[in-house]
């Protein structure tokens, strides 16, 4: 759940401060998409984001940066045993923009419709 202050405060600094604020804008609204419950991780490759919303790796990269040194989310890097390098970057959502780490069970949060499910038509009504 994004608390809509929080929310407001990063499109109005994405709006300000990004290279690409509409991108920006875009790439902050998909991640919501894809938040593990629990974690706040974020389950999307920047290939991924990048396919989404239309734009190069790179660039994905550099949104992601931004919304880092602002604070509305953090990331980590996970070394991979066999790879060289500081090893592949996990962003989280951070826990004061929008609320995550859930009570609801897994059962309970499978119940939920995720975002973009279809919904299904439901016959009835007036006769």
């Amino acid at each position: 759940m994004i608390r809509p202050a929080q929310n407001a405060a990063v499109v109005d600094w994405l709006e300000a401060n990004s290279k690409r604020p509409m991108k920006a804008m875009r790439v902050w609204a998909l991640l919501f998409d894809h938040l593990m419950p629990h974690t706040g991780q974020i389950m999307l490759t920047r290939e991924e984001i990048s396919e989404a919303i239309g734009i190069r790796a790179d660039d994905v990269s550099q949104i992601m940066n931004e919304l880092v040194k602002f604070g509305a989310i953090f990331s980590e890097r996970e070394r991979v045993e066999g790879l060289r390098g500081p090893g592949l970057v996990r962003y989280y959502m951070n826990r004061h923009v929008a609320e995550v780490g859930s009570r609801a069970t897994q059962e309970e949060l499978a119940l939920i419709p995720r975002p973009g499910a279809k919904l299904e038509v439901v016959q009835g009504g007036k006769n």
